[in-house]
């Protein structure tokens, strides 16, 4: 396993630190430092990835490589920059799906309101027994003193 980067907490102050791109994003909360990094990390890839497309272009008047190559730097481009970021986020025992929030505007039905969409329906039974009361155990809304 590679480690990309390290978020960190210091004297009431985290910090995201990726020694492979020399970045070091610090601030008062974790998420404003990883959507930080994420915006600087997701920045500097789109330039990479769009100065490999202009270099392997240049190659290709010089007939050093095959357009073919340009097509498939153009591919992988698209691939990683035109979808809509999704993962898979565990928390605990449980699997979620997590898109990004125009992902989740254009899937409303299945997110509605939330953030992440639980991957396993836990009211999948095989007996339909999701949420039915036991046998015994008293339902009432009655608080005792």
């Amino acid at each position: 396993m590679n480690e990309i980067g390290c978020l960190s907490e210091t004297d009431g102050q985290f910090e995201f630190r990726d020694p492979g791109r020399s970045l070091v994003v610090r601030g008062d909360h974790p998420e404003w430092v990883l959507l930080a990094a994420a915006e600087v990390i997701g920045n500097t890839a789109r330039l990479e990835a769009e100065s490999v497309v202009e270099e392997l272009n240049a190659m290709v008047e010089f007939e050093a490589v095959e357009p073919i190559e340009v097509d498939s730097a153009k591919y992988a481009m698209k691939e990683r920059f035109d979808l809509i970021p999704q993962c898979i986020v565990t928390v605990g025992k449980m699997d979620y799906k997590w898109a990004a929030a125009e992902g989740r505007a254009q899937k409303q039905e299945e997110f509605g309101d939330q953030t992440l969409k639980r991957v396993h329906d836990m009211s999948m039974t095989r007996s339909n027994s999701f949420l039915e009361n036991e046998n015994g155990v008293d339902t009432t809304n009655e608080t005792q003193a």
